[in-house]
Formats: structure tokens, sequence, C-alpha cells
């Protein structure tokens, strides 16, 4: 894996110039940037239209929401177009170390079989991991996965839309006998949820999100059990046990209780009604 090898894709959505440290990081690495767009505002159009001067920055602009899902799938017909092996998938506000994609080249020569590497995440609800190890799955923001994965078990779940794409996606590499390895050098700056200042033992199963957010949290996870409970019994029965333990959380800590929880009883109807895609409620 050399830099030319790795084409990043980056999700953008009214983040305004946030997502400019997030481009530099991975620019300085050599690598190239495809930003994707669903739908931003005017700001946010103004910074990308900035960082697309930079000849190693392309901007697409979808023009409406149409999720994370597909704006990744977006980036995987980018890298298959520019004749890319590998794809960076990021999001728009997190930040790569400079080494990172060293950190995985070294990974892939260690593992020349390897589909996907994972970084590790410097942050309040993670830590730090002092070694590379394999893990149950692969966060989407700063994971490497080698093109021809996606030839192997399809693209990313669009009617998620949101949450769990990250996990269906490492299920299914699981599910054809691929490791996910999370490489220790490989470390990038990453939050979850909204900035709040709460005790330790809060943020480690805690972190506060919108409504919609929890629509998709609880709606997906069905899914999630659905497909994979007798396959990874154990990931998904701790996905769960995790769902319940949220909620006293979310009555205690979101800012939003009563519309949280009303999203949470949407996204369980809306499961039992088989619906996928966006939120029908306000996006935000």
């Amino acid at each position: 894996m050399t830099p030319s090898d790795v084409l990043a894709v980056v999700v953008s959505y009214n983040g305004g110039d946030a997502i400019a440290p997030t481009v530099s990081a991975l620019r300085s690495q050599g690598v190239r940037v495809h930003i994707v767009d669903n739908g931003s505002d005017a700001p946010t159009l103004a910074a990308l239209d900035a960082l697309a001067q930079d000849a190693g920055v392309s901007v697409e602009l979808l023009g409406r929401n149409l999720g994370v899902g597909h704006a990744l799938n977006r980036g995987v017909v980018k890298a298959r177009a520019l004749g890319a092996t590998w794809l960076l998938t990021m999001d728009q506000d997190s930040l790569v170390d400079s080494g990172l994609v060293a950190a995985y080249a070294r990974a892939a020569a260690r593992h020349p079989g390897g589909v996907c590497f994972a970084p590790t995440i410097d942050d309040s609800h993670h830590g730090e991991n002092d070694r590379d190890a394999s893990v149950p799955y692969a966060i989407t923001s700063g994971s490497v996965v080698r093109l021809s994965a996606f030839d192997e078990i399809g693209g990313y779940d669009e009617g998620f839309f949101i949450d769990c794409i990250d996990f269906d996606f490492s299920l299914r590499l699981r599910r054809r006998g691929h490791a996910i390895q999370r490489v220790h050098d490989a470390r990038m700056r990453h939050r979850l949820g909204e900035a709040v200042t709460l005790p330790a033992f809060v943020r480690r199963v805690y972190a506060r999100h919108s409504p919609a957010r929890r629509y998709y949290m609880f709606r997906n996870y069905l899914y999630m059990a659905e497909r994979y409970l007798l396959r990874f019994p154990t990931f998904i029965v701790k996905l769960g046990v995790l769902q319940l333990v949220l909620l006293p959380f979310i009555a205690v800590f979101d800012r939003r209780r009563l519309a949280s929880f009303r999203a949470v009883v949407s996204g369980v109807a809306d499961y039992a009604r088989r619906r996928h895609g966006p939120y029908p409620g306000p996006a935000r």
C-alpha cells in the first residue's frame, strides 16, 4: 500500500469549514480525497469549493441527504474509477494523525491477505489501546478497506441511512472469513455525539445524540439482530444490552428526553413496519 493506492472518501453534511482540518490531515500524507456532500447548507458548500481548489481533492454534490451509506458507496465508485486499491472512509470531523497511512501500509505488509484495518481511537469514550489486535468491527471513520472486498460482499447498506452501517459491513466481512485488524500506530481523534462533560463511567456507555440518531440506533439494531443473531450471537446480545442500558441514561442526560423516547418508539415501530431509509421526523 502506498498513498497513491488509497482514496479517502469524506462524507460531508452541514459541517461548515470544520471539514478543512480533516481533509488537510489526509492530503498531507499524499492520499487523494473525494468529498461526498449530502445536500449541505451554503456555508458548507463554500468551504467545499475552497477545498476543491486542491488538485488532489474532488467534490461530489448529491444535492440532498441520501445517507452515509450512499455517500460511502459513491466513494467506492470513485475509487474504482481512479484505479485505487484501498478506500479510506472518513467522517467530516475526525482527525487522523500524520502517520496513519504509513501505519496502514506496514500493517498491510504484515498481513498481505488483510482486507480491512481499523484505527486506534483517542477520545474520551475509547481511551488508548497499546497493541495491534483483531477486533469484532471497525467504525466507518478512519478505517481502510481493500476495494476487492466490495466485489466480494457488496457495498454499504444504504437502507440503514446512518447508524449500524459499520457494524453490518464488518459482520459481512467476518462472515466471509476476513479478520478486522486494529492497527496500534494508525491513530485518529474522533468524538461520539455532542461534546458534553459527564463522569467517566457514564461516558463508557453513553454519548449524547439527537432524537433522530436515537431513531436510527434502535431501528437499525433490530435489523442487525434479525440478520446476525444466529451467526454472531455474542456481538448482537452485547449490543442489545447496551441499547437497553442506554435508556435510563437517555432519561437523565439527553437534552430532549421526551423527543428521544418518541424517536426510539418510532424506530421500533418502523422496524416492525419494515421501514428503511431516512428518519420520518425532523432531521435534528
